[in-house]
C-alpha cells in the first residue's frame, strides 16, 4: 500500500486560475506519487476535447504520460451528475459520466468513485429517491461490467441547493443502497471529511461498510469554509480512522483528495508543500500498517 493522491491536488489557483492535468501529473511525479486518482470532475471542467467525439484520444495522452513517468492510475471520480433532478442537459450529463467509466477502461482503473443524488419535492427529500438510485446505478453498474471496470458510491454531506439534507449521508442508509443494488462491481467510497462535517462516528461508519468499501477520500477540516486539506491540519480524528480501517483490513487505494491544500501556497512553494503531502500519507499509511498487526 503506498499513498495515492487525486489529480486536483494542484489544479485550483486562489486567483481564479486553473493548472491544467498534464502539469498536475507531472508535478505528482517530481514529488514522489507513484498511484494517483484521476479527476473526471477537473477534466470535464477544463477540457474542450473531452465534449468532443474523439474524447479517448486526450485520456490514451493521460495513459502514455503516466508510463512514461513510473505512474499507475489507481482510482478515479466520475463526473458529478445529479440524475435525480435531470435538466434539459440530462443526455450530455449521461454522456460525460459514461467517459468517466470508459476512461478508467483505458487508464486501467478498477473504481470510479460516483455521487449518489438526492430529488427534491415541495422542500423536502422526494420519495422514492432510494429507488431512483438503486434503479441509477444498477444501470451503471450494467455498463461498467462491460468494461470491467466497478462503481464505489461516496458518503455525501451538507444540503442540497434547496436546502433539503443530501440522500446517502450515513453509513447505514449508504450500505442500503449498496445491498440494494446488489451488483459485485458496486460498493462505497469513504469520504472522511463530509463523514466529519457531519459529526458521524466514522469507526461504527467504517466497520460497518466493512467488505464494500472499494476506495477513500482522505484529507481534514476545520469547518464547512476550510475542508479537503491535508491530513493533521484539522478536526478529524486520525487514530478512530486508521484503527477502523485496519480492522476491515482494508487494502484498497488511501487517496488524499486535498484540492484546497496548495490553492494559497506560492507556486515556487508547490514542489516543497506536495513532497510533505507524500510523507504525510506514507506516515498515515505506516500507522494503519502497524494497527493492523495489533
Amino acid at each position: 500500500m503506498d499513498i495515492v493522491t487525486a489529480t486536483n491536488i494542484l489544479y485550483e489557483r486562489s486567483d481564479g486560475s486553473r493548472i491544467p492535468m498534464d502539469e498536475s501529473i507531472r508535478a505528482c511525479a517530481a514529488a514522489g506519487y507513484k498511484l494517483l486518482d484521476f479527476g473526471f470532475v477537473e477534466l470535464a471542467l477544463q477540457s474542450e476535447p473531452f465534449h468532443s467525439p474523439s474524447w479517448e484520444r486526450e485520456i490514451e495522452g493521460y495513459a502514455r504520460l503516466a508510463q512514461e513517468l513510473g505512474l499507475r492510475f489507481v482510482q478515479a471520480h466520475a463526473t458529478i451528475f445529479d440524475f435525480c433532478d435531470p435538466g434539459f442537459e440530462y443526455e450530455q450529463e449521461l454522456e460525460l459520466f459514461k467517459r468517466s467509466i470508459q476512461g478508467a477502461k483505458i487508464l486501467g482503473i478498477p473504481w470510479v468513485v460516483a455521487h449518489p443524488s438526492t430529488g427534491v419535492k415541495n422542500g423536502a427529500m422526494r420519495p422514492g429517491t432510494h429507488e431512483e438510485n438503486v434503479a441509477f446505478f444498477r444501470e451503471m453498474a450494467a455498463f461498467a461490467a462491460e468494461y470491467g471496470v466497478g462503481i464505489a458510491i461516496e458518503n455525501m454531506w451538507r444540503t442540497t441547493p434547496e436546502g433539503v439534507r443530501r440522500y446517502a449521508i450515513e453509513a447505514e442508509e449508504l450500505l442500503r443502497l449498496i445491498e440494494d443494488v446488489d451488483c459485485e462491481n458496486v460498493g462505497a467510497c469513504w469520504d472522511v471529511i463530509h463523514a466529519s462535517l457531519e459529526g458521524l462516528n466514522q469507526g461504527e461508519a467504517i466497520r460497518l461498510l466493512g467488505k464494500h468499501l472499494k476506495a477513500t477520500h482522505i484529507s481534514d477540516e476545520t469547518g464547512a469554509n476550510n475542508f479537503h486539506i491535508l491530513p493533521y491540519n484539522g478536526f478529524v480524528d486520525w487514530e478512530e480512522v486508521l484503527q477502523a480501517l485496519a480492522d476491515i483490513d482494508y487494502s484498497g487505494p488511501f487517496a488524499f483528495e486535498i484540492q484546497h491544500y496548495l490553492p494559497n501556497i506560492p507556486m515556487q512553494l508547490v514542489p516543497t508543500a506536495l513532497e510533505l503531502s507524500v510523507q504525510v500519507g506514507r506516515y498515515m499509511i505506516e500507522v494503519l500498517q502497524k494497527y493492523r498487526t495489533n
